[in-house]
């Protein structure tokens, strides 16, 4: 096995992931669909006014026409009511719907790209949560947990390597930052963080470096093969 590699800090510019070098602005974390359903809550708004006026004009109408002795006008102002009667109930149903966040995808169907997905949430709360002595070391466990997966997303058998990449992005960052964020903050909380994430990041670091290694001897096999198979063919004519 190969010796661990610690991960590398990252440098700003050299990682999309990264983040900025401006001082991050504590802010709430929002749901990712929040746009669109505000902006269903706004026309779902909308049209109860439109439908609210509509209904109002009909009952008004039928009203009057009741009164100067148009029978019928009585049934129209029941069906009416029954139509508004199912509009606020389907305004009612619509509004819970969007008021109701998406379920989140189960650990266990999750795949690659929630994973990663889960991560860059994390790392952004990440970095208004801690320390700036921790953040080098967040940031390193998290691109080194990032590239782990993508590594190991093409493994049809779930191996180690695979194993703890999941782990580590599913539940040890996770709850390593939650129970900081619980903790009193001592200079012993803050040496344990380091330490944990330091690690995470050089597991982390082992299985990038022992996949790029194998990618790199696959390669060269391939180019070997190829040089036999053709260099042969050259030198023959």
């Amino acid at each position: 096995m190969s010796a661990p590699v610690p991960p590398r800090p990252p440098r700003p510019g050299d990682d999309p992931w990264l983040p900025s070098t401006r001082p991050a602005l504590p802010r709430p974390a929002l749901p990712p669909d929040l746009g669109r359903r505000a902006k269903g809550l706004g026309w779902l708004a909308v049209q109860g006014v439109l439908g609210f006026v509509a209904v109002l004009v009909l009952l008004l109408v039928f009203g009057i026409l009741l009164a100067l002795g148009w029978d019928p006008a009585g049934w129209l102002i029941g069906i009416t009511l029954i139509l508004a009667f199912l509009g606020v109930a389907r305004t009612a149903i619509q509004g819970r719907r969007l008021l109701t966040p998406a379920p989140e995808v189960p650990l266990a169907q999750a795949g690659p790209e929630d994973d990663e997905a889960r991560l860059l949430r994390l790392l952004r709360s990440g970095e208004r949560a801690l320390p700036p002595a921790a953040r080098p070391a967040f940031h390193a466990a998290i691109i080194s947990t990032r590239d782990a997966l993508r590594l190991t997303s093409g493994d049809e058998a779930l191996g180690r390597d695979a194993f703890d990449a999941r782990q580590a992005a599913r539940e040890d960052l996770p709850e390593l930052l939650h129970t900081y964020q619980a903790a009193p903050r001592t200079p012993d909380a803050e040496r344990l963080l380091l330490n944990q994430l330091d690690l995470i990041g050089r597991r982390m670091g082992e299985v990038v470096h022992e996949r790029r290694g194998q990618h790199t001897r696959t390669l060269e096999a391939q180019r070997r093969y190829l040089e036999s198979k053709y260099g042969e063919g050259e030198e023959r004519e």
